[in-house]
């Protein structure tokens, strides 16, 4: 029988324990799914509360994680909070041996604390990604993924990530068909399209008050289905070309033309969450021509058309 063990420490988040639960924990022998085992193991075979709600009866302690199919780390509440000697043991133990071990968003950390991410792409919740970057300075980290795959050793982004990774490892184990009606029972798609970054309110740069540029940002983005360039914009802040785009640049961090695409995909990306307006429109609307150039700017930022993004963010 599969076997998938959770590494259960104090702190550790509700949700994530949640997960594998529903994946690996419910029988459904009954649509030809499993049968698995799933193993509740804390240190001492000890009793916790769990974050933010619920506690936890443990099934093992962490010397069942041993003979596992599959180890999960789940993420807890303070990524931050030291990992017992046991546990970091127990999975290069666990490792050294040839389990599959994964870890659910902050759960990373845990894994990192074994020194089991160094050299291995990895990710974590966004909001978290630079912190992991100083806890394990050796992994690759991409931070626009929903899950990182690296054959005995996988990790999750944020909170409904871990669903990703879960289904991901059905699909790898079992196959797709196995997990398309896993997927079905838990009424979710099998894949989601695109990452984490979709989900990702990145502000753009500050930028400063006064007649000039301040002045001039504000402008440009209540005209932004106009034809506007840089020409326009140092027309209107009254600087020359060569002088605005420094000025800019020394402002914000980034060109004026890479602000200005940037703003109308996000203003593309508003339309498209509070609005049904026809993509065609979304695109005029935001300076971005048509359909087929939104699309495609779309996808190379965020990994998904505007279909996709609309049926997933409008839901939301």
């Amino acid at each position: 029988m599969y076997t998938v063990g959770l590494l259960v420490l104090p702190g550790t988040r509700t949700f994530d324990i949640a997960v594998p639960a529903e994946v690996w924990g419910v029988d459904r022998t009954d649509s030809a799914i499993g049968p698995f085992a799933l193993r509740i193991c804390t240190q001492g075979r000890k009793p916790l509360a769990l974050h933010p709600v619920g506690d936890l009866r443990a099934t093992h302690g962490f010397s069942g994680l041993l003979d596992c199919d599959l180890v999960i780390a789940p993420g807890r509440a303070d990524p931050h909070a030291q990992v017992p000697a046991a546990a970091l043991r127990v999975l290069r133990q666990a490792h050294a041996a040839g389990t599959t071990l994964a870890s659910l968003c902050s759960g990373a950390f845990t894994l990192a604390a074994a020194g089991l991410l160094d050299g291995r792409p990895a990710t974590t919740h966004w909001r978290l990604l630079a912190a992991l970057a100083e806890r394990a300075p050796l992994a690759r980290l991409s931070p626009e993924v929903l899950f990182t795959d690296d054959g005995d050793v996988l990790t999750s982004a944020g909170v409904v990530g871990g669903v990703d990774l879960c289904l991901h490892l059905v699909r790898r184990d079992f196959g797709a068909d196995l997990a398309a009606r896993l997927a079905k029972r838990m009424v979710m798609p099998a894949a989601r399209s695109g990452g984490q970054r979709q989900f990702v309110d990145t502000p753009l740069p500050g930028l400063p008050d006064g007649p000039d540029i301040g002045s001039t940002v504000d402008w440009a983005r209540q005209r932004l289905a106009e034809p506007l360039g840089v020409p326009e914009l140092a027309e209107r802040s009254g600087m020359s070309e060569r002088t605005f785009h420094r000025a800019f640049t020394a402002a914000t961090g980034t060109t004026p033309g890479r602000w200005l695409q940037a703003e109308r995909l996000r203003f593309a990306r508003q339309l498209l969450e509070t609005t049904a307006l026809p993509v065609a429109r979304v695109a005029q609307r935001a300076g971005l021509g048509t359909a087929a150039n939104l699309r495609r700017r779309l996808h190379a930022e965020l990994g998904v058309g505007p279909a996709a993004y609309r049926r997933t963010h409008q839901a939301s």
